[in-house]
Formats: structure tokens, sequence, C-alpha cells
């Protein structure tokens, strides 16, 4: 389904502006919100291009660490602590279910 990948890149759009506007003050969680809104943004504008399950399983592979990331990093700013959650919780579950829609689609057609 390619919405869910649209939605996922307009989400790695969102965390790379999130990055200057929600953690400017503190640069290593800036730099991880606009490192991971560049992976997420690439990784599902791939997906758009040239669906496979694989990229889908990656999307949902930095949408796991979007949601692990503030917990290892121990972000001080909550704003940026929940932001990357929320996103990372929607981008996890999307890369996730387009993934395994991608996997029916090549089983069926096989």
């Amino acid at each position: 389904m390619k919405a869910f990948s649209w939605i996922n890149f307009v989400l790695g759009l969102w965390l790379i502006v999130a990055g200057f506007a929600l953690s400017a003050t503190a640069r290593p969680v800036m730099t991880e919100e606009i490192v991971l809104g560049v992976i997420i943004a690439c990784l599902a504008f791939g997906a758009i291009m040239r669906p496979a399950p694989l990229l889908s399983w990656l999307v949902a592979i930095a949408g796991l660490w979007t949601i692990v990331a503030p917990m290892v990093m121990n972000y001080g700013i909550r704003a940026s602590r929940g932001n990357d959650i929320i996103v990372g919780v929607i981008v996890l579950a999307l890369g996730v279910a387009n993934a395994i829609h991608r996997q029916e689609l090549v089983r069926t057609n096989a």
C-alpha cells in the first residue's frame, strides 16, 4: 500500500523538522532525530518507487529504533522524547503492515 509509505515519508520529513524545532538546544538529540528522519524518508521513498517487502521491513526497524532511541540516549527534552515515541510507533506499525501486505502480494503473484 503506497499510502503507508507516503505517510512514513511525511513522518520522516517531520522528524527532520522536529530535530530543529524541538531539540535545537541538545545537539546529540537533534542529530539523532535528523538522521533518523533522513533514513525513514529515504527508505519510505524507496518503498514508494520500488515496492519491496525488504524496504518496508527496514522502515519498520527504523521506526523501532525511533521508539528505543529516547530511552537509550536518555533524552532530557520531554517534547522530543514524546514526539519520537509517537512517530516511532506509527512508523513501526505502518512499516510492518506494508511489509506484510507486500509479502502477500509476492506470494499470490508467484
